[in-house]
């Protein structure tokens, strides 16, 4: 710990990226390790809330993924389905497929990493 010390604490509030730290270990036969810790500042939820988050999001992906693509086929194959309403509901299950592309993996890691 005297090394962390020594760094002072411009070091350890560094925005923007992981601190590495080295810390000197003596062990009982008199040699020196020197062991690597990474400190991760941004992260605010355990690892259970995290895998938690991470299981919901890819649920509603993949529900977001197969409903709308199913929607897509359905009225892109069926000659009798190309109504005036089916096409703008294609064109909403279009646009669902890109926020779902889009929004779904960022909002993800922006709740994995800042924790709002």
């Amino acid at each position: 710990m005297e090394i962390l010390d020594v760094m002072g604490e411009e070091a350890m509030e560094t925005e923007g990226s992981a601190i590495l730290a080295a810390i000197l270990n003596n062990s009982l036969d008199a040699t020196d390790n020197f062991t690597n810790i990474t400190f991760f500042p941004y992260y605010q939820h355990s690892l259970y809330v995290a895998v938690s988050y991470i299981l919901a999001y890819s649920f509603i992906f993949l529900l977001c993924m197969v409903g709308n693509i199913l929607v897509c086929l359905i009225v892109l194959e069926n000659r009798c389905m190309r109504t005036v309403t089916n096409l703008f509901i294609l064109n909403l299950a279009v646009s669902d497929l890109l926020v779902g592309i889009f929004c779904i993996p960022t909002t993800l890691v922006d709740n994995l990493i800042t924790g709002t």
